[in-house]
């Protein structure tokens, strides 16, 4: 566990191209997409200093903003920036709703390695996360034009449970251990978070390899056109926080430009209709290769001093 905390970067990224180069692991994984994703939650709750959480709620503006930043902003200035270049309507679609989706799971778990605001992005996690089922519909309908196909009081339902089982869970634990033993067993929750992320990273990879095979040319330019959503909306999202909005300071600008750049594809995919251009289910699945191989990169640079 010491290990695998010590090089949680390195092991995500491996995760990812162990399953490529194995694509039966991706098949054997797949069924505990759900629990690891549940358990990332989980974990990443558990791991929140309370104290901090509820004077962040007490100061609720910041939160405010960054939500309406993600979830409305950044998907109208995505719509608006492809306005002025040429690519298939299917993956324009897939940058916009990329660009208005929820945060990633592991990011809280992520913000814990690298120094920045774990429970501003706790915060956002949650919220973004039961948000979305009514936010994103609407970016379909309004800036693409197209239904998702599902209800969102349906989704809210579900994405509710998820977090609410969590919450209930994280309570329970915290009540039978205490906080003292929580703040000893800090590497062995972020060494077990790293575990759920690789066998994340190895479920969702199921058919890239073969899409690879199929046309490498193609897979070279959809997977250069998620990494440019990546880094580009990180990048946009911390200037933003950093240069215009006042009193955040570059750990707050560094942290919301990271939400913003990490954002959730897979629960995206779980609510689009089987009728959907293909090419919208192609840019998630090549997505995931930034979400884990960008923050191995990213790393000593969110590490310096703030």
């Amino acid at each position: 566990m010491n290990f695998l905390a010590k090089f949680a970067t390195q092991a995500m990224a491996g995760g990812v191209f162990l399953g490529l180069i194995f694509p039966v692991l991706a098949d054997v994984f797949r069924p505990m997409l759900a629990p690891a994703v549940w358990g990332l939650l989980f974990l990443a709750m558990l791991r929140i200093d309370l104290t901090d959480l509820k004077e962040r709620l007490r100061r609720p503006v910041f939160v405010i903003g960054l939500l309406v930043w993600m979830l409305v902003v950044m998907p109208v200035l995505m719509a608006i920036t492809l306005s002025f270049v040429d690519i298939r309507p299917g993956l324009e679609a897939a940058m916009v709703l990329a660009a208005g989706s929820s945060s990633l799971f592991s990011t809280p778990v992520l913000g814990l390695v690298f120094g920045l605001d774990a429970t501003l992005l706790l915060i956002i996690l949650v919220a973004s996360t039961l948000i979305i089922p009514i936010t994103l519909p609407l970016v379909g309908l309004l800036l693409l034009g197209f239904d998702m196909g599902a209800d969102p009081l349906v989704l809210m339902a579900r994405m509710s449970g998820l977090v609410m089982s969590a919450v209930v869970c994280v309570i329970i634990v915290r009540w039978l251990l205490g906080q003292k033993r929580l703040e000893h067993s800090k590497t062995p929750i972020e060494g077990l978070s790293v575990i759920l992320l690789i066998i994340f990273a190895l479920a969702i990879m199921e058919g890239v390899t073969a899409r690879i095979i199929e046309d490498p040319f193609d897979f070279a330019y959809v997977a250069g056109l998620s990494f440019a959503t990546y880094i580009g909306m990180m990048v946009v999202g911390a200037a933003f926080f950093y240069w215009i909005v006042p009193g955040v300071g570059k750990r707050g600008a560094l942290s919301a430009g990271f939400v913003s750049g990490t954002r959730n594809l897979a629960i995206i995919l779980a609510v689009l209709p089987a009728s959907i251009d293909g090419d919208i289910p192609l840019f998630f699945a090549i997505g995931q290769f930034p979400i884990y191989i960008m923050p191995m990169l990213l790393k000593p640079v969110f590490r310096r001093p703030l």
